[in-house]
């Protein structure tokens, strides 16, 4: 029984960390949004763009981002925050290099805090993460 454990285990790893192959990788968050107090479509996309534009677009580790809301049935409060990088190593820089943008951006720590809680005001306190492994010869 061990061994088979240790086969799964070691096969199992093979697949999730791709070595020097063509493969990207994606990091797949869902949030559930949520409407505060006066809160507006508008105003949440607005400060995402705002953070977007300053942190996200500015991080060179990020080959793509694309944000995906909830369009159309009864329950749409489902947020995903797709983020693709060219593997693990550079995922875990822009994570960094995301704090470093945020701290440029908003220097002062209470403004920053301000304006995380604010954007932080649409979606519930809860999200779900996922790695992928792009297949580029499965894909268009």
């Amino acid at each position: 029984m061990a061994m088979a454990i240790c086969i799964l285990f070691m096969y199992g790893n093979t697949f999730a960390q791709p070595g020097t192959e063509n493969y990207t990788l994606l990091n797949v968050q869902t949030l559930k949004t949520k409407w505060p107090d006066k809160g507006t479509l508008k105003e949440r996309d607005s400060l995402v763009a705002i953070y977007n534009n300053n942190v996200v677009k500015k991080n060179e580790f990020v080959l793509s981002h694309r944000e995906l809301a909830h369009w159309f049935t009864a329950d749409n409060k489902d947020y995903l925050v797709i983020e693709e990088y060219k593997n693990y190593e550079t995922l875990e820089k822009a994570f960094a290099l995301n704090d470093e943008l945020e701290k440029k951006a908003w220097p002062d720590e209470k403004v920053r805090k301000a304006f995380m809680d604010k954007m932080g005001g649409y979606f519930e306190n809860w999200h779900g993460d996922a790695l992928y492994r792009s297949n580029p010869a499965l894909s268009k």
